[in-house]
């Protein structure tokens, strides 16, 4: 190999570096992504998302932060194709957590959906379920929204000053909810050297 070569070679794998990605990576990222496109597309028969419950959860967000004395957070769809997708595979593959039915984590969850997941000073994840037997509704909401503010790490998301943003995602199934709630820092403006 030429000297010219071998550098553009170098090049290429000090960009592949930087990025942080490995091509390996960046196929798991891209069938994830379609993945989780795929559920938002197509849920399961006999389930849907619930716009309003997402709206809700939001509120019921802010309202808590509020009372603790932290600023709101603003809703924003940049994750709500993430949180909507986890919460539907939660509910198809019958778990709870913040590992996919299909091995990501919630890190690598993210990098699928952004270029440069370092831009985010700062992203977290709360997820619940609510499978009692009553009428889905706000109040069932506000049942599931309990569980995060009794649980110390959710809480601990819930009203970080590290957080600007939330996406949140709900799908329902009978009278059974999942839900997910991603809270994420103003992406800061990055050049290739910082």
């Amino acid at each position: 190999m030429r000297k010219v070569e071998r550098f553009v070679a170098l090049l290429l794998l000090a960009a592949a570096l930087v990025v942080g990605h490995s091509s390996g990576e960046l196929a798991a990222a891209g069938r994830y992504r379609d993945f989780a496109a795929g559920l938002n597309a197509n849920p399961p028969a006999g389930s849907k998302f619930r716009p309003d419950l997402e709206q809700k959860l939001s509120e019921l967000a802010n309202a808590y932060r509020a009372q603790e004395g932290k600023e709101p957070l603003t809703p924003d769809p940049m994750f709500q194709v993430a949180a909507r997708a986890h919460a539907a595979d939660m509910m198809i593959n019958g778990f709870m957590g913040h590992r996919s039915s299909t091995g990501q984590d919630f890190d690598s969850r993210m990098r699928s959906f952004v270029d440069d997941i370092t831009k985010f000073p700062g992203m977290a994840e709360n997820a619940a379920r609510d499978t009692q037997k009553t009428p889905v509704d706000a109040a069932k909401a506000r049942a599931l929204f309990s569980q995060w503010v009794k649980s110390r790490p959710h809480r601990k998301a819930l009203v970080s000053r590290n957080y600007q943003f939330v996406s949140t995602g709900v799908i329902q199934s009978g009278n059974k909810i999942w839900a997910v709630q991603i809270f994420f820092a103003t992406p800061r403006a990055k050049g290739i050297f910082q």
